[in-house]
């Protein structure tokens, strides 16, 4: 078994939830992003790796998973590619990428893009799970006329997960050039 897979956190049906929610979205803006399906693996690695680092630390889980995936040569991924997982983990919250942040300053213009998308539709799903109660039983994504839609279906109003995905969304709005919008449909 790999390390990481004995250290994910107790609450893996949030890391299901979100990797759940990633791969929707992932797969409506295909023909946006045109990425294939090496890069949707690595998207549901990072996705289901994404809170690695509550498992090692209270603080800075996000660049404590990165440092963790980064060296766990267990994981089944080339160096390249656990640099990828490793920075989409690191970037799932918080400030924006820099050029000058380690491991992201070495990478091609085109693994820096591969990161910002992977990162920027973590950081929405995982906002669209901000309760951890897995609410959203269904998303779509759509780009249209400059604006980034994501159409959840739910339980309740969704507002926590609302808000807290259109927090999130600042990655997802770069890569894309583009607003958002969250809309919600309660569940009948």
């Amino acid at each position: 078994m790999h390390k990481a897979a004995l250290l994910l956190t107790e609450d893996s049906r949030h890391a299901e939830q979100v990797c759940r929610l990633s791969l929707a979205v992932y797969d409506d803006l295909f023909p946006v992003h045109g990425s294939g399906r090496q890069t949707r693996r690595l998207l549901a690695a990072a996705a289901l790796l994404h809170d690695i680092g509550w498992s090692v630390s209270d603080v800075s889980h996000h660049k404590t998973g990165m440092a963790f995936i980064a060296g766990d040569r267990t994981l089944p991924f080339s160096l390249h590619e656990r640099s990828l997982v490793a920075l989409a983990v690191r970037y799932h919250r918080g400030p924006l990428p820099k050029r000058h942040h380690p491991l992201y300053c070495g990478l091609s213009k085109q693994d820096r893009k591969t990161v910002c998308l992977l990162a920027g539709i973590i950081r929405i799903a995982d906002g669209l799970d901000h309760s951890h109660c897995s609410v959203v039983r269904s998303v779509h994504a759509k780009l249209s006329s400059g604006t980034l839609v994501i159409s959840c279906t739910g339980s309740g109003r969704g507002s926590p997960e609302r808000r807290t995905a259109a927090k999130k969304a600042d990655m997802l709005m770069k890569v894309f050039s583009a607003g958002i919008r969250i809309c919600w449909e309660k569940c009948p």
